[in-house]
């Protein structure tokens, strides 16, 4: 039913415990991700690779994959011909902005830059404001 995770297989006594189904060993739950005949024959990769004719390698049994490799550098060229339209192109170089973005961080973390027109106007500020509150002590 259940398999106990925090025990090392044993009963109390000592002995091997028999749950009544065998191991099965790993490799029985592996799927190969391709199977074994879907290799590319030496023959192609010289093809391939300019290094032989293609009459040569369309003689034998991959003459499908010399098709394959062909429909697919049609394809390619297809798309190496491709140009993007030029109003779209405008579109795109318009709507990017003309200066590089800035991080905007939170108050909390930028540096405290104090000039000294802020310093005197927060000193200011906290000699008016004891000056109230010290005027509201005396009146009570």
């Amino acid at each position: 039913m259940f398999d106990d995770l925090h025990s090392d297989g044993r009963s109390e006594n000592g002995r091997k415990r028999e749950n009544g189904q065998p191991e099965r060993p790993l490799a029985d739950r592996e799927v190969p991700l391709t199977p074994p005949t879907a290799t590319i024959a030496d023959a192609v990769h010289a093809w391939l690779d300019g290094e032989a004719p293609e009459s040569s390698v369309r003689r034998g049994e991959w003459s499908r994959d010399v098709d394959f490799w062909k429909r697919i550098d049609e394809d390619l060229a297809a798309r190496r011909r491709l140009k993007t339209p030029a109003h779209l192109q405008a579109q795109i170089m318009n709507a990017l902005p003309m200066h590089a973005p800035q991080i905007i961080t939170p108050w909390w973390r930028r540096e405290l830059v104090v000039t000294p027109g802020t310093a005197i106007a927060a000193a200011a500020a906290l000699v008016t404001l004891a000056a109230v509150v010290t005027a509201m002590l005396l009146r009570y």
